[in-house]
């Protein structure tokens, strides 16, 4: 997704190193992602109709009041605990715990738009892995996620395919993010350049070193600079992917809205 026709200086590497990274981040929220409904083997093991299964173990639960909810998991605990104990199936003074990530839907989305953000930076081509999960926002914000439109000095502007990060009223029509009023745009130049700075001093080490030492870089040195190449990405990416956890719409496309996730 670059549109502008600039060539930027290329790190090849590091679409192994996002790769990683993504699948790894990826897993880890379908790891922590609750069910939306029972496994068709549990319901075979237990001889039941879907329809049953949520008769006896779900709707019960659901027709209690917060207060009578605690106090049957309170009682609730130490019978699970006094029963799977005798089995040793769990030590004992063991925690049960029941846990719900309300956070789910929203760290997937933080994750799709960096996805995005990332092939909008230009500096490698998205594995293929990779690039069959890429959206590209439609009429959308790319930093915030603001769909459709913008209220600028009192008038209604869409977003279109020029108009897509700077929507604040004090902002210059300019490409310097100090003319702009730290609106989405400002925010997003400011990174991209830190992080593009930020690799070519690294990427400048290689040459700098092999040209003091006039000979190659051992197999050692080089080690060094590329973990300290993928340090400096990945860290970025940690970091937008938690400023992409305050984003309330999910990507939409020309022919699927956004969804609002507050």
């Amino acid at each position: 997704m670059r549109k502008n026709g600039e060539v930027k200086r290329q790190y090849s590497r590091l679409s192994v190193v996002f790769e990683d990274w993504y699948l790894k981040k990826m897993k880890e929220i379908k790891t922590m992602k609750n069910l939306e409904k029972p496994p068709k083997n549990m319901l075979k093991r237990l001889a039941m109709s879907e329809y049953e299964f949520y008769e006896t173990y779900i709707n019960p639960f659901k027709s209690l009041t917060k207060q009578d909810l605690n106090t049957v998991f309170k009682i609730l605990a130490p019978e699970l605990l006094a029963t799977y104990t005798k089995d040793e199936s769990l030590p004992y003074g063991c925690e049960l715990k029941i846990k719900y990530d309300l956070s789910s839907t929203r760290k997937e989305n933080a994750l799709s738009w960096l996805l995005f953000q990332i092939d909008l930076l230009g500096i490698f081509n998205l594995s293929r892995n990779l690039d069959k999960f890429l959206l590209v926002p439609y009429h959308q914000c790319y930093y915030c996620g603001k769909p459709n439109f913008y209220k600028r000095n009192g008038i209604i502007k869409k977003f279109n395919l020029k108009e897509i990060l700077c929507h604040k009223d004090k902002c210059q029509k300019s490409s310097n993010p100090e003319k702009h009023d730290n609106c989405c745009y400002a925010k997003w130049v400011r990174k991209r350049k830190s992080l593009e700075k930020a690799l070519s001093e690294v990427d400048n080490l290689y040459h700098e070193i092999e040209n003091y030492e006039d000979e190659e870089l051992s197999n050692e040195q080089k080690a060094i600079l590329d973990n300290k190449l993928d340090k400096v990405f990945i860290d970025f990416c940690e970091k937008q992917y938690q400023e992409n956890l305050k984003i309330n719409y999910t990507i939409q496309e020309s022919d699927n809205k956004a969804v609002y996730i507050l």
